[in-house]
């Protein structure tokens, strides 16, 4: 790969230096000159000329004689060249290489989309004559999964991943709304909920191979709840929990400090998915080039700077995945948004807003179980300290021009941290009078507010940067990435942080999560008094044993947030999917991703659509 980046360095180098120069015409330059292009010494640049000679990519005729200089010929075509190494470095797993080879400036542009359009044909799905007796999906993917351990999961994609390689001991059944068998097959509490009893299934096996046993468990619990800080995201999950024990090898019993009739619920949630003790007893929590260890229908067989890989897991305990194998490789951050559609296009996953889909595709859309937010920081001195303040913010945001001139055709306006289940009257949100008599009432003298955003939301913040200043307020703008976004320390130096919620399916505990965790703004940015009054209507709430009466009360809660303007709604997103018939087992979660186990491709009445399904 080296010599053909030199190659396409050389070249577009000399054009450069020499504009009149065309393609096969002897151009005059040195071996000095050369090692100038090529950051390399004289004698390394001998050794290159003759390996691209033999490769018949130059004609190189030294110069004779003092005063004549040596002149190349170049007669290969550098983006050929590159095109190739790109796609020698693709089939290696690395995406994010090949695509860097064409940021040099110099080529021609029409080599990306020659890229993309073979990349279109490599990614999407591959028979058993292709991939050597296997079934593959192979997709591209743009955000980078940050942790696969499930004490640290905090983001909806890291989550995903989760789930194909781990299990719980129960399950939560979205589709009628109460918790089933996982790990555990039955399961018992006292009158009081004070003491609840797991019993495990037999001959489950973990990815390495040995049983799952009680031991597992109250190892899998007890690192749950005393890994990393109070500020860790997952901690809480087992904050009622006094004693975990094993009663036998096949049976754990838990005594609480007090009643909690939503443990269950909290023992489904995938941050308390089991692990074996063998395995992370040995290694830090810390340590991100571990590949996890579960119980789940896949095993992950990669997880580094390239993407991930996942592997059926043909010992699994439930019905198995129908794929074999299934290969996500990253797309370069700082490609266009241009050309991550014009890939997606190519791999069916498209914005059909703006680009049709073939007539006979299919299409999936969920409305996310969440919504983007803006979580003011009450333990920070500053404007934002004051509810007249807030409240102005929220009288600008104009929600629905935010949604027309940033063209998210998929978003509507958002109240609640859940979408209604049927679409409410417009916001009355653009009242920029209203908004400065409110400043103007809390004594704001013009001081600047700091909102702290993902790249992902940039044009919203800036929506929102150009709404504070027509009623007075500079607002200063800091992009961070996802993984910074888990800093308290950083997260602290804002005034106000533009994110987002996105629940999983089960909308009791999720909601409560949003209350509890440590590093998620809605609590770090509480004040003591308010973090005190979420604990206690959340322990209320636990030890209520109706179902719906809990459930109505967790819902009850976000008045503790948006009565005072500490959280302003923002918007509710749908993910939309357009993808071909042959393609089986689509079924979409909340927050937005399709489970990888339950795909199939149908292949007995092939058509040529024109595009690979994704």
């Amino acid at each position: 790969m080296q010599l053909a980046l030199q190659y396409a360095q050389l070249k577009t180098s000399i054009a450069r230096a020499v504009p009149s120069s065309r393609p096969h015409m002897d151009v005059p330059v040195s071996v000095e000159e050369i090692a100038g292009y090529l950051y390399c010494s004289e004698r390394n640049v001998k050794f290159l000329i003759r390996k691209m000679s033999e490769m018949g990519w130059i004609v190189w005729t030294p110069g004779r004689g003092r005063g004549h200089r040596s002149a190349i010929r170049f007669l290969a075509s550098a983006e050929d060249l590159l095109l190739a190494e790109a796609k020698l470095l693709v089939e290696q797993g690395n995406l994010n290489s090949a695509m860097g080879l064409f940021q040099m400036e110099g080529l021609d542009g029409v080599v990306m989309d020659r890229f993309l359009a073979w990349l279109g044909s490599y990614f999407g799905y591959r028979g058993t004559a292709e991939c050597g007796n296997s079934e593959t999906l192979r997709l591209p993917m743009q955000i980078r999964v940050l942790t696969l351990d499930p004490v640290n999961v905090l983001f909806s994609r890291d989550l995903h991943f989760i789930k194909q390689a781990f299990d719980t001991l129960l399950y939560f059944n979205p589709m009628c709304g109460s918790v089933e068998p996982g790990l555990a097959h039955a399961w018992a509490s006292n009158d009081d909920a004070t003491e609840w009893t797991f019993y495990l299934r037999k001959r489950v096996k973990f990815h390495h191979g040995r049983e799952l046993t009680a031991e597992d468990v109250v190892f899998t619990l007890g690192r749950l709840r005393t890994i990393g800080t109070e500020s860790s995201p997952n901690r809480w999950l087992m904050q009622s929990v006094k004693d975990i024990r094993a009663v036998n090898r096949l049976t754990v019993r838990l005594k609480l400090h007090a009643p909690n009739y939503l443990l269950p619920h909290y023992l489904s949630s995938y941050q308390a998915a089991i692990v074996p003790a063998d395995v992370y007893s040995a290694v830090s929590a810390a340590d991100s080039n571990m590949l996890p260890v579960g119980t789940g229908p896949f095993r992950i067989t990669r997880h580094d700077k390239g993407g991930v890989t996942l592997e059926a897991f043909e010992d699994y305990y439930r019905e198995c995945a129908h794929l074999d194998r299934i290969e996500l490789m990253y797309v370069p951050d700082d490609v266009s948004e241009r050309r991550w559609q014009q890939l997606n296009f190519q791999m069916g996953k498209l914005n059909h807003y703006t680009r049709p889909a073939p007539a006979h595709w299919r299409r999936k859309e969920i409305m996310m179980l969440g919504s983007s937010t803006l979580v003011f920081n009450l333990r920070k001195p500053g404007p934002q300290q004051a509810a007249h303040f807030r409240q102005a913010i929220q009288l600008v945001l104009n929600r629905c021009g935010l949604i027309k001139e940033l063209g998210l055709h998929h978003a509507r306006p958002a109240a609640d941290f859940l979408p209604p289940a049927t679409p409410g009257l417009p916001p009355d949100d653009d009242q920029p009078e209203r908004a400065r008599a409110l400043l103007q009432a809390c004594g704001y003298v013009g001081e600047p507010i700091l909102i702290i955003c993902t790249k992902k939301n940039i044009g919203q913040v800036e929506w929102i940067q150009a709404s504070c200043k027509a009623i007075g307020i500079p607002v200063e703008l800091k992009v961070c990435t996802y993984e910074q976004m888990t800093n308290v320390q950083l997260l602290m130096e804002a005034d106000v942080v533009l994110g987002g919620v996105v629940a999983d399916d089960d909308e009791a505990r999720c909601l409560i999560e949003m209350y509890k965790i440590g590093n998620m703004p809605t609590r770090l940015f509480a004040t003591d008094e308010q973090r005190q009054v979420f604990d206690d209507t959340i322990a209320a709430i636990e030890a209520d044993p109706d179902a719906e009466r809990r459930l109505q009360r967790i819902r009850a809660m976000q008045a503790l947030v948006s009565d005072s303007y500490a959280v302003l709604f923002l918007l509710h997103t749908t993910q939309q999917l357009v993808y071909s018939p042959h393609l089986q087992g689509i079924t979409f979660n909340t927050i937005g991703w399709f489970d990888f186990k339950n795909i199939w491709y149908r292949t007995d009445s092939l058509e040529d659509d024109g595009a690979l399904p994704v």
